[in-house]
């Protein structure tokens, strides 16, 4: 019996291991600080490209905004260019992009390139009534197809010498008015009820940019549609109201609320086939592409609090978006990328800090940033975590208070001034424990990432413990860290209150993760 029990017990260790493992092969570092590596400098974009290598950052994630390489953006007509040729938009519009790629290239790190708005003023179809939102107005899907078969004639790798690129999204956060409008707007039927417009609008986007990429040599690429924002705004309705993630998904797919395919008129107002054949043909990026990239922020709580709408995504319901896109893909009879569903890609993410009056603390960004790294890592179908901004963004000017102040991005690992914060070291080595309350000589589970571990190294871990009230730390247990992402997930005994902390070196510097406490209880 003995015997059988250990051959039973190896047989369900092995068992439980390719979840692990699948999941931290795959899931890349990414980040994004547009402010920095598109809008700054030469110099600052090197710097921070450098410092980005130096913490461990695999891609990049790039905005290539249209309105910013458009010629003649202000302009309501489109100037005589040929616009998928991108030699044809005169001299220095692509040249903050190229040297980008350049430098990122020359320093080994990936890049995301996200085709995006704001519009240049002849690539939108109408006139707003609203200046504010002109820029995000009804782009024409038809230029926007164009100008993303000019980045890709650019970027293929034969173009100038410049390098190519490979990995591709298409829009950013079409759900959000920010980015994308109108939002809703009136049913022809009844004209003072209001439906939904972003999905349609951004699956004719899809059309045309997935056409353009495959057409300049891209096809086989990664190319991630998607990049939703985790919530809408529930019942309300307006131009710019955002729309619920996943009420977003179903009309993006032509399926109302109960996941049923519009029919008549409905289909009609939404421009939706009124076959699913039909459908899968005119769509391909919604079947074809490589993923579903998602933004599932929570900014201000735990990574575990469930999300507050019903149709909303966040780190913490991620499991209801796989089961949207799987549910999707049965209704239209289509196989899944993958046997385990759709792959996602969540390619924004971050805590708000102060000087964001309702922001977090320091140390709470640092703790919540490392226990959604440890959430993504047991999910096999997390291709990508990304952070959003190395640095703050300043806040707005001649704002009337500090909230309105401080509604821009406070979510950096480092201040405006260049501070760093705790987070700075929590992304270098997350850390995370499973329980910070343990009864006295049980275990918890500790889980870390040596992020700017050279790939393809052996790198040995350190867990450490200090007792509360000591000074001295002394290593508990020593492990190697798996995999090419240089994971770590071990248990370890806790026999008095004090704090755990990760001790390894990269080459021959030392360096130390966050020390994390740990509470113990007396057995009953």
């Amino acid at each position: 019996m003995k015997t059988l029990r250990l051959l039973l017990l190896a047989a369900l260790t092995c068992a439980l291991l390719p979840s692990v493992a699948t999941a931290s092969r795959s899931q890349e570092s990414m980040f994004q600080d547009d402010p920095l590596l598109v809008y700054g400098n030469e110099t600052t974009m090197t710097n921070t490209l450098d410092e980005l290598k130096a913490i461990g950052v695999d891609r990049v994630r790039v905005s290539l905004f249209w309105s910013l390489v458009a010629p003649a953006n202000s302009l309501v007509t489109k100037p005589r260019f040929d616009s998928t040729n991108s030699a044809a938009y005169g001299p220095g519009h692509w040249d903050r992009y190229d040297r980008l790629l350049l430098a990122a290239k020359a320093r080994g790190i990936a890049v995301n390139l996200n085709v995006t708005s704001p519009l240049p003023r002849w690539g939108s179809k109408s006139a707003s009534q609203r200046a504010d939102i002109q820029k995000s107005w009804e782009p024409d899907p038809v230029e926007f197809g164009r100008f993303v078969a000019a980045a890709g004639q650019r970027y293929s790798g034969t173009f100038e010498g410049l390098p190519r690129v490979d990995y591709w999204s298409v829009y950013n956060e079409p759900n959000q008015g920010g980015w994308l409008t109108p939002q809703w707007r009136p049913d022809p039927r009844q004209p003072s009820r209001l439906i939904e417009s972003s999905p349609h609008q951004y699956r004719e986007l899809l059309k045309t940019s997935y056409q353009a990429l495959v057409n300049t040599g891209h096809g086989a690429d990664t190319i991630l549609v998607g990049e939703t924002a985790p919530k809408g705004a529930k019942k309300r309705k307006g131009q710019t109201i955002p729309i619920d993630t996943l009420r977003f998904i179903r009309n993006l797919y032509c399926l109302d609320q109960n996941r049923q395919r519009y029919k008549g008129s409905a289909a009609q107002v939404r421009g939706c086939p009124t076959t699913g054949a039909q459908f899968v043909a005119e769509n391909p990026a919604l079947f074809k592409s490589t993923g579903w990239a998602h933004h599932p922020y929570e900014l201000y709580l735990s990574p575990l609090r469930k999300a507050g709408g019903k149709d909303w995504v966040t780190i913490a319901n991620l499991r209801d978006l796989t089961r949207e896109l799987k549910s999707i893909y049965r209704r239209y009879s289509q196989r899944q990328p993958t046997k385990r569903g759709v792959p996602l890609y969540l390619t924004e993410y971050g805590y708000q800090t102060p000087p964001d009056p309702l922001g977090v603390p320091f140390r709470r960004q640092a703790a919540y940033i490392n226990q959604a790294e440890e959430i993504t890592a047991r999910n096999p179908l997390v291709r990508a975590m990304s952070q959003f901004l190395l640095v703050d963004d300043k806040p707005f000017p001649g704002a009337p208070n500090r909230r309105i102040a401080y509604r821009t991005f406070q979510s950096g690992l480092k201040k405006v001034n260049g501070a760093r914060k705790p987070a700075y070291r929590a992304y270098v080595t997350p850390i995370h424990l499973s329980k910070t309350r343990v009864r006295r000589g049980k275990a918890t589970t500790v889980f870390g990432l040596l992020r700017s571990a050279t790939a393809g190294t052996k790198v040995k871990v350190r867990i450490q413990f200090r007792s509360r009230g000591a000074k001295k730390w002394r290593t508990r247990k020593t492990v190697r860290a798996k995999g090419s992402r240089h994971y770590v997930r071990t248990r370890v005994s806790v026999r008095r209150s004090g704090y755990f902390r990760l001790r390894w070196k990269n080459a021959t510097k030392t360096v130390l993760s966050r020390s994390v406490a740990v509470t113990t209880t007396r057995r009953r």
